[in-house]
């Protein structure tokens, strides 16, 4: 009748209570006891290291990238307003970004260095990404058309690590060179292009501060002889961990030659 516990209970409180004839089980108790905590504990730590490490990295990888790029097998395409309010139709799609993107050489004085342009349009980029929290100096705004009316040179946004590499900072020259230039009787000769450094960008990620640099969707454009057309177009979706369902749902819409990554 004493015994209304339940059978483990009672084991339990047994050993845990223990008597003067049985230190040695109170002190395995203990022991064990204090295994737990540490091994809990221990377990938490790391769990919570990775998380936040996890959310570092994830939201350093945003400041620059979307959730999904929408692409097209023959190239850049023109009429992109129309394939993006398509795009914009998919549900959890919360913003779309048309941009072009291309590999050029970047020059200033005797220091060159390679790097990414990538043209975008400052009203809708940041719909996508959180390009405006990772610009450190400098603002968005220069890259609207009626910004740069004090200076004659187009604007561009320079990675810390580039301008670095490159000597430069806000205010100065430098001059971005395509591979894909005019054809002359003497061949091929490389494009060119004077730009004015308007703003510095620190995303955390060397990979990306040491080789991409932003200007105009239409100075992109201009530049690489696109006329109308875009690289691509970059997604943001409601829900990141949905992003490889969504994009699916994206390619299945606007069908061949599009795809989605």
């Amino acid at each position: 009748e004493r015994m209304k516990l339940p059978y483990e209970l009672f084991i339990s409180f047994k050993y845990l209570k223990g008597r003067h004839k049985q230190k040695f089980v109170s002190l395995i108790t203990l022991i064990s006891v204090f295994g737990v905590i540490v091994g809990v504990m221990t377990l938490i730590v790391v769990l919570a290291v990775m998380s936040g490490f996890q959310r570092e990295i994830r939201s350093k990888i945003l400041g620059i990238n979307a959730h999904i790029f929408v692409l097209n097998l023959r190239g850049p395409f023109e009429n992109y307003e129309k394939i993006a309010q398509k795009v914009k139709e998919v549900q959890n799609v919360v913003g779309v970004a048309p941009f072009v993107y291309s590999q050029v050489m970047i020059s200033s004085g005797q220091k060159v260095a390679g790097a990414v342009l990538k043209g975008i349009e400052p009203d809708t980029v940041t719909k996508v990404t959180n390009l405006k929290s990772i610009l450190k100096l400098g603002n968005l705004d220069c890259l609207k058309d009626k910004s740069n009316t004090k200076h004659t040179l187009p604007a561009i946004i320079l990675g810390k690590e580039l301008a670095k590499n490159l000597g430069v900072w806000i205010g100065n020259e430098v001059s971005v060179i395509s591979p894909f230039g005019q054809i002359t009787p003497m061949g091929q000769i490389p494009k060119v292009k004077k730009f004015l450094v308007y703003g510095i960008f620190v995303s955390g990620m060397y990979e990306y501060d040491s080789s991409l640099a932003y200007i105009s969707l239409k100075d992109a454009q201009s530049f690489f002889d696109l006329g109308n057309a875009v690289s691509g177009l970059e997604v943001k979706v409601r829900d990141i961990f949905k992003a490889k369902e969504i994009a699916q749902q994206i390619q299945k819409k606007l069908g061949f030659p599009f795809w989605t990554r």
